[in-house]
């Protein structure tokens, strides 16, 4: 027996100790939260109402001192003192309940609040009054005043389905709880007592004596003084629940789909967002008349690679708006050109091209592949920097065919275009044009790689747009394209013209140099522009989210205005310096932009990026003999050797001469060759076939009198005066001298198309008709 005795003595209070620690679950309150997105500065950005219809925000870090005062004022004024019970208030309570003969005073304090709080499904008795007691001092014993007063400020009821001072602040005021005037911060102080009293009727008369009533306490406590106090009793009651702020849709609904329900800081810029919000359903209201409904805007920190504004789509801009749901941000649409400025950057990075090295404008097949210039027109042959300062398409493809596309899809793949998945052999040398999906975010992280590695920044392998997002550092020296060659590529997109798209792109001059590219792509499908400067890189989509295409809907009509909007939004930046290291000045030929050789009379000096590899010299100057009044050229077998004159001359091969004469009147064709010069002293080809290209297919449309429309061939020739002479299949079509363009009407089929000149000179090509 005494052995019972003392094994009771030991291990019952043992027991009640152990219970007692134990007794409060680790987490009080396991309800579901809504989802929320704040900006930097802690700005509510958008909120979700929670899975069982609440509005109930994540718990705050702290409780305002406006609010934390009324509290105490209002429940439990000797809160910082007690242990979890208050003495004093429960006598006064037994006193009151016996003398009335009914329950008129709980002498609840906060702490025992909360617990009840937290067990929503306890009866309301006397022995669970006491329970809640003794959890409450066992909430005191391992808790601060201060987490106790959060806890019960995260989770109190204030009306309706609003859980929280958080979202009480926001729903009832539209601001944060840190920015409630004393007469907000009374009145909600008051609510959780009474949630009811919110609802319009009688119980607002109540409401409005009781913030009062507390406004008095705080007054006679010097808490406020008199002036303070008057003017917060003079502030009005809300007239309804405001709506939640919901300036970040889709960032929000991504957070949710990766991480579910909760707290997100975002990386976001409270004021920049709304502006670009603002400014993105302005454009909207125009764009909508061309029945133009969707857009997304990106605004990333080249310092940090954060996002500062993410606009994903036009939700909310119009009711019942088609495709607003969608997030344009990750959505892969088609590039259009904006890939152009890459390929240009990896062929200098490789050395294989110079800014200023001439590249081939022609008329161009390949597989029934005919790209062409916006402007329907060649120019034979365009400077390269120039390609990518007016963005010309049929130069870039043979800059691609000369880089390879295989190339060129790994580099794409090193810059993080991840949405670019897709064997060379899919995308062909449509990948330059539009051919490949990207998005958004995809667009502005390659730029942003690029912009970083010159300031020498860090540089992060993802775009950030959570402050806790865990992202790589990555080394710039993984980047496929260096800093030489991103500074050139740069350089040429900050004088980029777009006359070949529409002259209007003069009229967003921001007055700062920004590096900026367009993209529409085919069909009128998308619309993108991206700018850079050393501080910010901004990328814009403008389209349908369905696809489908809008005439006149163009990357410089609709995706730069945008863009060129927000740059005047930001702070003004420098403009990126030019590599100390990796870049070396060489000597290049005026016109022809390769290195000088020793026939170059006109010489330039530019700063390329320093490897190992260069183009061949100048061949486009060469030396040429022409007899003594310059009409003709000649050998000595037509000309006496003293007599004959040699110049240098900046000769194009011939396709290339013809476009070109058109746009340079200063360019001098070569004379032609002395009637008596044997054409084989020649090893140059004088005739080019310019059109139709070598297997081309063509299918030839009818009129509206059901005959067939011909076809307009195109050659050209070494000697301006020559005679070519055309037949299809040996069967003469016509013959042409000077300008050599031929329309003929071919049968369906497989063609020979022969050329040959007076001289016996001679071209071939097939092609079909459809």
């Amino acid at each position: 027996m005494n052995k019972v005795k003392k094994f009771l003595l030991i291990f019952v209070p043992l027991g009640l100790i152990a219970w007692y620690l134990l007794c409060l679950p680790r987490q009080l309150f396991r309800t579901p939260l809504s989802a929320t997105a704040v900006a930097a500065d802690g700005t509510l950005l958008g909120a979700r109402i929670s899975a069982d219809g609440q509005w109930y925000f994540p718990p705050a870090d702290h409780v305002p001192e406006k609010f934390a005062r009324c509290i105490v004022i209002c429940e439990d004024k000797r809160f910082w003192w007690h242990g979890g019970v208050d003495p004093l208030a429960a006598a006064r309570a037994l006193r009151q309940n016996l003398t009335r003969g009914e329950v008129v005073s709980g002498a609840s304090t906060l702490t025992m609040q909360v617990i009840r709080l937290s067990r929503p499904k306890a009866p309301r008795s006397l022995p669970e009054k006491l329970y809640e007691m003794v959890l409450a001092t066992r909430l005191e014993l391992f808790s601060s005043k201060r987490r106790i007063l959060l806890l019960y400020a995260s989770n109190a009821p204030f009306g309706g389905n609003v859980v929280g001072l958080e979202a009480a602040a926001w729903r009832y005021f539209g601001r944060s709880a840190d920015e409630l005037s004393w007469g907000e911060s009374a009145m909600l102080a008051v609510l959780p007592n009474a949630p009811g009293l919110i609802h319009p009727g009688r119980g607002r008369e109540r409401l409005l004596e009781k913030r009062n009533a507390l406004l008095d306490k705080l007054r006679d406590r010097g808490i406020i003084d008199e002036t303070e106090c008057l003017l917060a009793q003079d502030e009005p009651l809300p007239e309804r629940p405001l709506p939640m702020p919901d300036e970040a849709y889709h960032l929000l609904e991504r957070c949710r789909r990766e991480r579910g329900d909760g707290a997100f800081a975002t990386t976001l810029d409270a004021s920049l967002q709304q502006r670009v919000s603002s400014l993105a359903q302005r454009y909207f209201k125009t764009y909508h008349s061309n029945l133009v409904d969707n857009m997304g805007v990106l605004v990333v920190d080249v310092h940090t690679g954060e996002i500062r504004a993410y606009y994903g789509n036009t939700r909310g801009c119009a009711p019942g708006l088609r495709g607003a749901d969608v997030d344009m941000v990750p959505a892969a649409r088609s590039s259009g050109s904006t890939l152009k400025p890459l390929l240009y950057a990896a062929l200098l990075q490789a050395g294989e091209l110079l800014p200023t090295q001439l590249v081939k404008d022609t008329p161009y097949n390949y597989n029934n592949f005919s790209p062409h210039n916006y402007s329907r027109t060649f120019e034979g042959a365009v400077p390269a920097r120039e390609v990518i300062e007016r963005s010309l398409n049929v130069p870039s493809v043979r800059m691609l065919e000369q880089y390879g596309a295989e190339r060129f899809l790994q580099d794409l793949q090193g810059l993080g275009f991840t949405t670019i998945d897709r064997d060379a052999d899919h995308y062909g040398l449509s990948l330059i044009l539009g051919g490949a999906e990207i998005s958004l975010e995809t667009l502005a992280r390659a730029y942003y790689y690029l912009a970083a590695s010159l300031t020498g920044d860090p540089l992060y392998a993802d775009l950030g747009w959570l402050s806790d997002q865990k992202r790589e550092r990555l080394p710039a020296r993984r980047l496929p394209i260096g800093r030489a060659a991103a500074y050139l590529a740069f350089d040429a997109l900050s004088n980029a013209s777009r006359p070949e798209e529409e002259a209007s792109w003069m009229d967003y001059g921001t007055g700062r140099r920004i590096a900026w590219k367009t993209g529409t792509s085919w069909g009128n499908r998308d619309a993108w522009s991206v700018g850079v400067t050393p501080d910010w890189v901004v990328a814009v989509w403008v389209g349908n989210s369905d696809g489908e295409g809008r005439a006149g809907m163009t990357g410089v009509s609709y995706a730069s205005p945008v863009m060129f909007e927000i740059f005047s939004a930001l702070p003004g930046s420098r403009w990126f310096s030019r590599p100390t290291e990796g870049m070396t000045q060489l000597e290049v030929c005026h016109e022809s932009g390769l290195p000088a050789s020793d026939l170059c009379p006109h010489r330039d000096t530019l700063w390329v990026p320093d490897v190992a590899e260069r183009p061949d010299v100048c061949r486009y100057h060469q030396r040429v003999h022409l007899d003594p009044s310059g009409r003709w050229q000649v050998n000595s077998s037509v000309c006496p050797p003293e007599q004959i004159r040699t110049e240098v001359r900046f000769v194009l091969p011939p396709a290339q001469e013809w476009y070109y004469m058109q746009k340079h009147l200063d360019y001098k064709p070569l004379p032609p060759k002395h009637p008596a010069l044997d054409p084989a002293a020649s090893g140059a080809e004088p005739i080019e076939i310019i059109y139709p290209q070598n297997g081309l297919v063509l299918v030839l449309t009818r009129g509206l009198g059901g005959t067939q429309n011909g076809v307009v061939f195109r050659a050209a020739h070494a000697d301006p005066t020559a005679t070519i002479y055309w037949h299809i299949d040996d069967t003469f079509v016509g013959e042409t001298r000077g300008e050599h363009v031929l329309r003929v009407d071919p049968a369906p089929g497989d063609h020979r198309l022969t050329l040959i000149d007076e001289q016996g000179s001679r071209r071939v090509r097939l092609f079909s008709v459809r």
